[in-house]
């Protein structure tokens, strides 16, 4: 068995020790603080604010296609591709 003084002494370390493992466990506490920026995530979403849409006329078939401002260089229509026969 073990003496009064020895318990003492025992349970003093084991105070000491607790005190010391929660001061070194409780860093500053602003040093913890999570903010949460969508640049810092790495996620491959987009954001609502990076998506765009970006529209261009298809002009119908029978239509000439011209560049704007150009207008000597006419497109011609694609001609249909036949199908090898085997």
């Amino acid at each position: 068995t073990i003496s009064e003084e020895q318990l003492q002494a025992f349970i003093l370390k084991a105070r000491e020790k607790k005190n010391r493992q929660q001061a070194t466990a409780m860093p500053d506490p602003l040093s913890q603080l999570v903010v949460d920026d969508p640049t810092s995530r790495g996620s491959k979403r987009k954001n609502q604010d990076e998506t765009a849409r970006i529209s261009i006329e298809i002009p119908k078939k029978g239509e000439d296609v011209t560049a704007e401002g150009d207008e000597t260089n006419t497109l011609a229509p694609p001609t249909k591709k036949k199908r090898a026969t085997r």
